[in-house]
């Protein structure tokens, strides 16, 4: 047994590893998340079902194998492909069921993507990820087959992630402005409020956003029962585990309580989280604006992000006027910013949970270890604990052909094949 090593020669791409996530349809300008986790978005925007023939092409998108346990924030039976494919112009058949909210088109054959805002087309591979900016006519390498490298980031330069904590007011008054911008949000829910039992967080929900743990008592002096409740409200409320939790006013002791119960604690230090680096996922950095941030406060955030080819998280607590929400910025300047976020065409804009499946599962994979029988060699890796299921990496090879569990994976013409992280190992055959 031999453990690989990253190969950095290719800058952007990391030469062991695998990830997660659903594959959206054809990228506009903006890149959003569709993965099972998040159950995709209901195309906001409105303008996803505009044309059966953009958004109803459903032979891409076959039930996913993930439904069996559905995941944070994907609606209960969740498919890991973006929901039984619709056929071009008839009501979303996956829509609500199968765990990929297609569009605003259940009846207008909106999309089977699951929450491209642009209205695009199907699913183009099983991950559900969205797709990258770049060419789709890329050949299958063909040379000899000797390594696998994963692309960093889906294949996007960098990512960003909004989360919003504590269920404020004014996030509740301000959703139908938050979800028309098209792109998944995490919402880390403070559930002993009596605002957590809004009926606007299902709704949320439903629309693919991610519903996270924030405690019931929002206490700095946590507790495991504190957190188990907070699991439980929302495991009864959306039919739904939580993957992720963000520490309540950033206390160090969730470092340590969320260990062996989720994946992800989200704190409150300012930080970029690069691939294959040792940001601790028990501690995730994240940027908190100042109370009145404008829209260039935002911005700069994600284009530091983006020219450092690193994953950005936010965590706003509501809007300018409401009492109860810690340093409020004003919603126009926000919304501003994620659509400067969109502009960008090469950012992929995910949940903490998702974005945060495809940076773990990179580290896991790059820790693989490698077995050669004849003229095969197998990658086989550990995933950490607590993991979220349905998660994939998009890889290149320099030649030859991978396999998962005997079957053979195809190559997508924009670039990469993608393998599924629950299986545990694959093999690149000559």
């Amino acid at each position: 047994m031999a453990t690989t090593a990253p190969d950095m020669r290719l800058g952007n791409p990391y030469t062991v590893p695998l990830a997660f996530v659903l594959v959206a349809g054809a990228l506009a300008a903006c890149s959003i998340d569709a993965s099972p986790n998040d159950g995709g978005l209901a195309g906001a925007t409105g303008t996803a079902g505009a044309a059966a023939t953009a958004g109803g092409n459903g032979s891409a998108g076959s039930p996913g194998a993930a439904g069996a346990l559905p995941t944070a924030g994907s609606t209960p039976g969740g498919n890991s492909n973006g929901g039984a494919g619709n056929t071009a112009g008839s009501p979303a058949a996956g829509a609500s069921t199968g765990g990929t909210m297609a569009g605003t088109g259940g009846a207008t054959g909106g999309t089977s993507n699951g929450g491209s805002a642009s209205g695009g087309s199907a699913p183009v591979g099983v991950s559900g990820l969205p797709v990258p900016p770049g060419a789709a006519n890329v050949p299958k390498p063909s040379g000899t087959a000797t390594k696998i490298t994963v692309t960093h980031w889906a294949g996007f330069k960098g990512a960003v992630s909004y989360s919003f904590d504590d269920d404020n007011t004014s996030q509740i008054q301000s959703y139908s402005q938050l979800n028309a911008l098209g792109v998944p949000f995490t919402f880390f829910m403070w559930t002993g409020k009596s605002e957590a039992s809004n009926a606007i967080w299902k709704t949320a929900y439903k629309d693919g956003h991610e519903i996270a743990n924030h405690t019931k008592s929002h206490q700095s002096a946590g507790t495991a029962e504190d957190i188990q409740a907070a699991t439980t409200f929302i495991t009864e409320q959306f039919g739904t585990r939580p993957w992720s939790l963000a520490a309540p006013n950033g206390a160090a002791i969730y470092s340590t309580l969320t260990k062996g119960k989720f994946f992800i604690n989200r704190g409150v230090a300012n930080g970029l989280i690069g691939p294959g680096d040792n940001s601790d996922p028990f501690t995730l950095p994240t940027y908190i604006p100042p109370t009145g941030a404008s829209t260039a406060n935002f911005n700069s955030e994600v284009d530091a992000a983006r020219t450092a080819g690193k994953w950005r998280t936010m965590c706003i607590h509501g809007f300018t006027g409401d009492a109860s929400a810690y340093q409020p910025v004003p919603l126009d300047q926000f919304i501003e910013s994620v659509k400067h976020a969109k502009s960008t065409g090469d950012m992929w804009i995910g949940t903490i949970s998702n974005v945060g499946a495809y940076w773990l599962g990179e580290k896991a994979f790059g820790s693989a270890t490698t077995m050669t029988v004849g003229a095969d060699k197998t990658w086989t890796w550990k995933l950490p604990d607590q993991f979220p299921t349905g998660h994939y990496l998009r890889v290149t090879v320099d030649g030859g052909t991978l396999k998962q569990g005997g079957a053979t994976l195809n190559w997508d013409p924009h670039g990469y094949y993608e393998i599924a992280l629950d299986a545990g190992s694959v093999t690149l055959s000559p």
